[in-house]
């Protein structure tokens, strides 16, 4: 298992030698250890991926028919989908057999072999706590959850039973523990117990609702059903999952199609969710982006708008967000914005001022980070919302696998307590030196000439590494943070490249392809040796010598 690209780092303006001192941290690297050693334990964040509805009936079947491909509609997608741990949708409609339904129909099916492009795309949990769940009555909702239960796919929101429907998934990745639930708004959730309403949902505003084929959606005797948001019971829910979790979200059906702001039954009932200790809320059902908040320290995001869809008569409607979380062992650390744009019926990741209008929208701090082509046009961005207040204090705890030097026995790379130590067969080949705190590390090919490197975050007393510039005289001896790179060589590491201080310290590093251009960047996090509130975003480049900044933020 190779470590998967995930932002984290710093570095300054260009990573070469840098003699001045920003904010100096105490010079006894003793000392220094000792109060690392103090802190909480941090491990590598868990990605969920959340995106809004997805329709696959209608226009989209259509699509998918003429095609031939039942993973058209997320082939744009499916490289941002599976760089998630955890990915979570709100599917709007039934997977169930049925006749073909017309681009005015407003009672929905899909196909059930479309349960593979689902799985295949990503998807871990969606919510079925919607008002389209029941368009072919219990028999259809109950084919959806055995087609999805088919293909590892959790539902949440709906489920055999009232206590099924209105308990959470629960996943663990990676030590952290992930809580789901999902609600629909009671005007919405025709079919469920005591529940009274319409099901229809505009494919065109103005056209008609018609009914289900084989009769009514009505609710037949011990047949599985959606959950209805009832404040009581929403915060007893919550309650109940917070006891096994350490991150709960919370889906949410409600609200007024086509409204580009939330209504007061929206806000009342996500911040209610918080209230009752939801980590995050997310919305669906009004078809087009609304505004986030945080809300007592947990993000509120009260439509994402669509996903995949075929409501192509506006640009609203065409338009969406994905989200990113990273959620920490110490909570969330960071959430990333992909907005994009539904072109046919198939979403694409926009890009440039097309992406600000979207992201305009949800009222958030963005930090927008800018790398650009030899040309000079910009060829990737990303788009970063960091909590607000001090980054808290830890010791990063991480552990992978890899065949680094390529000769067919497996690695294993294990950071604790600032050691990292190198196993092979449960001999240890390599270890760090006493005198340095590492503070994270990464694989992959760092100078892009085909040979996959180790890259450290070091804090270590001295502005070099073991040799000293022979123009240098004097030393500076705190303990500042250092980006090293090493290679395999010989059955141990050589060092190919050391840092001398950063100007801003590394809270990790990744190297990924950033810009899609086939060639991997160092991707960062950069903070500040006196302010750890302060995080930001940084692009760096080998340029045959070191790393050269490549972003703009």
């Amino acid at each position: 298992m190779t470590t998967r690209g995930r932002l984290a780092g710093i570095l300054p303006a260009v990573l070469a030698v840098s003699l001045a001192c920003v904010g100096c941290t105490r010079a006894d690297f003793a000392a220094f250890r000792r109060e690392r050693l103090g802190l909480p334990e941090r491990r590598e964040p868990v990605i969920l991926a959340a995106v809004g509805d997805i329709m696959l009936s209608r226009g989209v079947a259509q699509e998918i028919r003429k095609r031939g491909d039942v993973g058209h509609p997320f082939s744009g997608v499916i490289g941002y989908l599976r760089g998630a741990d955890v990915v979570f949708g709100n599917l709007e409609c039934p997977l169930t057999p049925g006749p073909e339904i017309g681009p005015r129909d407003m009672i929905l099916r899909a196909d059930p072999g479309l349960r593979t492009a689902l799985a295949e795309s990503g998807f871990t949990v969606l919510s079925l706590a919607n008002n389209h769940a029941l368009d072919f009555g219990a028999d259809g909702l109950a084919d959806t959850l055995r087609n999805l239960q088919a293909v590892g796919v959790e539902c949440v929101g709906a489920g055999w039973d009232e206590s099924e429907a209105y308990g959470a998934a629960h996943f663990e990745v990676g030590g952290i523990r992930l809580a789901f639930l999902a609600y629909c708004e009671p005007g919405l959730a025709a079919g469920s117990p005591g529940v009274t309403g319409t099901a229809g949902e505009g494919a065109v505003p103005g056209a008609s609702a018609g009914t289900a084929p084989g009769g009514s959606a009505g609710m037949i005797s011990d047949a599985p059903v959606i959950a209805v948001l009832d404040l009581d019971r929403m915060r007893a829910g919550i309650r109940e999952a917070r006891e096994r979790a350490d991150y709960v979200v919370v889906s949410m059906h409600v609200g007024t199609e086509y409204s580009r702001d939330p209504d007061s039954t929206q806000v009342q009932y996500a911040r209610a969710a918080v209230d009752a200790g939801a980590d995050l809320v997310i919305g669906h059902h009004p078809h087009v982006v609304q505004r986030a908040e945080r809300y007592r320290d947990a993000y509120i995001f009260y439509s994402l708008g669509n996903f995949v869809f075929d409501q192509v008569w506006s640009r609203a409607t065409r338009e969406g967000v994905a989200v990113r979380i990273f959620i920490g062992s110490m909570g969330l650390e960071r959430i990333e914005l992909a907005p994009v744009i539904i072109n046919g019926v198939r979403p694409e990741i926009l890009r440039g001022e097309e992406a600000e209008a979207v992201l305009s929208r949800l009222s958030l701090d963005v930090e927008r980070v800018v790398v650009r082509g030899e040309g000079g046009d910009e060829c990737a961005e990303r788009y970063t919302v960091y909590p607000p207040g001090p980054r808290p204090g830890s010791r990063t705890t991480k552990r992978c696998e890899s065949d680094l030097d390529a000769d067919g026995r497996v690695e294993e790379y294990l950071l604790r307590d600032g050691r990292l130590t190198i196993t092979v067969d449960r001999e240890q080949v390599w270890q760090s030196p006493e005198d340095w705190w590492v503070d994270d590390f990464t694989l992959g090919d760092a100078d892009n000439d085909g040979a996959r490197e180790l890259g450290l975050s070091v804090w270590k007393e001295g502005s070099f590494g073991p040799d000293r510039p022979f123009w240098v005289h004097e030393e500076d001896r705190s303990v500042r943070n250092h980006l090293f790179i090493f290679r395999p060589a010989g059955g141990s590491l050589k060092a190919v490249w050391q840092s001398s201080n950063l100007d801003r310290p590394n809270y990790a590093i990744s190297l990924e392809d950033f810009d899609g251009d086939g060639l991997n960047e160092l991707v960062t996090v950069e903070g500040d040796y006196s302010d750890p509130g302060k995080q930001r975003t940084g692009v760096w480049r080998w340029s045959g010598w070191g790393f050269s900044r490549v972003s703009e933020p």
